[in-house]
């Protein structure tokens, strides 16, 4: 499994390098035990009955491998522009007019319209999908909330097979392991079994009574794979968050691109990754109804931005050159001057020596069968956050 994400974030690193360079909080969650039905109109949207189970609009993600961008079947920056308008034109259409940023208050309901089931590979190489759903052959889910302290996770199963779904605790659990590895997790699917009837959408409630617990094992379909809360676990002398201006020289691992040029590359959602003379940290994401961002547009998708914090560790002006973003089959740069559309909740592009700045960056979300990141070429060094799909929806 490993191997097998390292070789899809080496695939999508290539792409999003290539020909690159200078020149050219979450909320209180509700700790009701029920299992609430979803209508199960077979043709049309299904919208969540929230009467039994409150479901929170904010969902904190968990560390998988982090494999970035990754061209989509959108194609390139190049290609999105060449039918109507201009990406860039139409930013510079807005002026310098602040844009407001519209928080979804939740992600799209999970429905049963027809699908290209993912094939394992797309459904493991990009991690834990906090953002889109998961299709396959007999099943479809969408993760409403994962957490730890409380041990929780909502989910909303559709089953598109011709027999009912029955779900237990034999099939979906929480794992935890104490030292000599015993099962402590204390795993409950409340409701159980549930089952679901074809063309049918339910959410599934499970918790866990290790408040640590934040692994489930899913066994449905004839598939079995595993769930990561979607939180970086930070081990001996990991950085826990970009909150001063001492060096740091730490990473999941680092490739060149065309050009020679190193980038640093984080392996998780939320890890601190540095070089000794800058470090940042992807902290959690926004999902907005906005129609477009400078030159990021929604697309057949919809927008997210994800809060980066940037510490300069030097005694040097740290400078942006280039930030590319990447998702949904859109590529782009985003410059100094699109990121002014964004006001105060812009990341600056200058940072003064022992200073440490924090802005939103924003990325299409189509279909999750791409990875999602953004791309740094700085004075500093060269720096990567990907697998932003699995990142948490909060401000941390």
């Amino acid at each position: 499994m490993i191997l097998r994400k390292m070789a899809v974030v080496l695939l999508g690193l290539s792409v999003l390098l290539s020909g690159c360079s200078p020149d050219a909080a979450r909320d209180n969650h509700s700790q009701r035990e029920d299992t609430a039905n979803i209508s199960a109109d077979a043709n049309a949207d299904r919208k969540v009955d929230n009467t039994e189970s409150t479901v929170t609009d904010v969902m904190p993600a968990d560390a998988g491998a982090s494999e970035v961008m990754k061209e989509g079947q959108g194609g390139t920056a190049a290609e999105e522009n060449a039918a109507g308008m201009d990406i860039a034109d139409a930013s510079q259409d807005e002026g310098n007019k602040i844009i407001e940023l519209i928080p979804m208050k939740q992600l799209p309901d999970l429905t049963m319209a027809p699908q290209k089931p993912f094939t394992l590979e797309e459904a493991a190489a990009f991690g834990t999908h906090m953002l889109t759903p998961v299709y396959h052959e007999t099943f479809r889910y969408q993760i409403r909330e994962f957490t730890k302290h409380p041990a929780r996770l909502v989910i909303d199963i559709g089953n598109t097979g011709n027999e009912p779904l029955v779900i237990t605790d034999e099939n979906m659990w929480y794992s935890i392991l104490d030292y000599e590895g015993n099962e402590i997790a204390g795993s409950k699917l409340q409701g159980a079994p549930v089952s679901i009837a074809p063309g049918e959408i339910k959410r599934v409630v499970l918790t866990a009574q290790n408040p640590d617990a934040g692994l489930v094992f899913l066994e449905l379909g004839g598939l079995s794979y595993t769930l990561d809360e979607p939180m970086f676990f930070p081990v001996l002398d990991d950085a826990l968050d970009v909150d001063d201006t001492s060096p740091y020289y730490k990473y999941g691992f680092t490739i060149n691109d065309d050009n020679g040029e190193p980038f640093i590359i984080s392996m998780h959602p939320m890890q601190v990754i540095g070089n000794g003379r800058a470090k940042m940290v992807g902290c959690g994401l926004m999902v907005v109804e906005n129609e477009r961002i400078g030159p990021v547009d929604k697309g057949d998708g919809f927008l997210a931005l994800v809060k980066v914090r940037i510490a300069n560790t030097s005694d040097e002006v740290m400078t942006i050159d280039r930030l590319i973003t990447s998702g949904g089959g859109l590529w782009v740069d985003f410059t100094e001057e699109d990121m002014a559309l964004l006001g105060e909740k812009g990341l600056p592009y200058t940072i003064e020596p022992f200073t440490i700045v924090e802005g939103w960056v924003p990325f299409r979300v189509r279909d999750g069968r791409d990875g999602h990141g953004i791309a740094f070429y700085t004075s500093h060094g060269g720096f990567q956050l990907g697998d932003l799909q699995t990142y948490p929806i909060f401000e941390k």
